[in-house]
């Protein structure tokens, strides 16, 4: 089960007592649809490319005051390291419907560095709940 809690709970135990977990989530780097066609050649491709970044296919991000933080998440597992961080303030946060999915697009205007997210609003996925609160705390006023 993937409970917001839980969740806040587990990126606090990897960020530390210096920065306080508002709101976590899991989400993965958003799909090149048209790229690949089938099941398994878009498994490959999220992997390959996850890796080529220093990232994992799914992540848990986790907001806190200061900042957007990526973690690695394998399911079955705990986080164990931040892959990605972002200045949630100097951060150009864009959030863009797919179906029941969000696109949250992460911008640091100063270096030019983007990714691109989905996370789920589906009340029958089991991470939904936290991705609401991630995506709540990411488009709030600071």
């Amino acid at each position: 089960m993937n409970d917001p809690v839980d969740l806040i709970s587990k990126a606090g135990a990897v960020l530390g007592d210096g920065e306080s977990v508002m709101a976590a989530g899991i989400f993965a780097r958003k799909d090149d649809y048209l790229a690949v066609g089938g099941a398994a050649a878009m498994h490959a491709s999220r992997s390959a490319l996850a890796a080529s970044r220093g990232l994992t296919v799914r992540m848990l991000v986790a907001v806190t005051t200061g900042h957007i933080r990526l973690l690695d998440w394998i399911t079955g597992s705990v986080p164990s390291e931040v892959l990605a961080s972002f200045d949630r303030y100097a951060t150009a946060v864009k959030v863009t419907r797919f179906g029941l999915s969000r696109h949250v697009e992460l911008t640091d205007p100063a270096s030019g560095r983007s990714l691109v997210l989905t996370g789920s609003t589906a009340p029958f996925v089991s991470e939904s709940k936290g991705d609401k609160a991630v995506l709540r705390a990411l488009t709030e006023a600071g």
